[in-house]
């Protein structure tokens, strides 16, 4: 199993009043090392993602149908950027589950986890549609065996 790691750094605006990282914060970072960890934001070899993006004007979109989120430590500020890991925990015929971790600096203790699961829909009908066969032979490499 493949995991992707993404350094997210912090925004002084995303403290909350008990001066920690919000709530509602930690699920845009995770949004954003998902986004940049598995969808390419152009075909810029230095971008980071494995697929090309999934976008409006895609046949296919990605939604998010599920989000669990266990905040395991508070998150302080701090500059150096937060580390989100990410492997795929299940890949199905239209949907896929990521698993992440949220770490700060060198501490191998999880601040966060998640899970998320990713579903693809036609854009004509918004029904559900099968991943394409590249994709989820892409995705399965990030998968346990």
């Amino acid at each position: 199993m493949t995991s992707v790691r993404i350094p997210i750094n912090l925004r002084w605006g995303d403290l909350d009043a008990y001066g920690h990282v919000n709530n509602a914060t930690v699920m845009r970072l995770l949004e954003e090392a998902r986004t940049r960890g598995f969808w390419r934001r152009s075909d810029d070899a230095e971008e980071s993602g494995i697929f090309p993006p999934l976008d409006a004007d895609s046949p296919i979109w990605s939604v998010v149908s599920e989000m669990q989120i266990r905040y395991l430590r508070q998150i302080d500020y701090q500059t150096a950027p937060i580390m989100v890991e990410m492997t795929v925990s299940r890949v199905a015929g239209a949907s896929l589950d990521i698993d992440y971790q949220m770490f700060s600096g060198d501490d191998d203790r999880p601040l966060v986890t998640a899970r998320s699961t990713i579903v693809t829909v036609d854009r004509s009908t918004g029904r559900p549609c099968r991943l394409p066969a590249q994709m989820r032979d892409a995705l399965r490499r990030f998968a346990p065996s």
